[in-house]
């Protein structure tokens, strides 16, 4: 299973090529991988699953 450490959105204001845009990261088995970009601010939401 992989172990992932943490998922991160950063805002990125490009200033010399005018963009402006929200990039989607996360780091798992210690490398970082970008899962992708947005012009939409992504709305984040936390979700708790219980299994029995």
């Amino acid at each position: 299973m992989d172990k992932i450490h943490e998922i991160r959105v950063e805002e990125v204001r490009d200033i010399e090529e005018g963009r402006h845009f929200y990039r989607v990261y996360m780091e798992i088995n210690e490398t970082i991988k970008i899962i992708g970009e947005s012009e939409t601010k992504p709305q984040l939401i936390r979700y708790i699953s219980e299994v029995y």
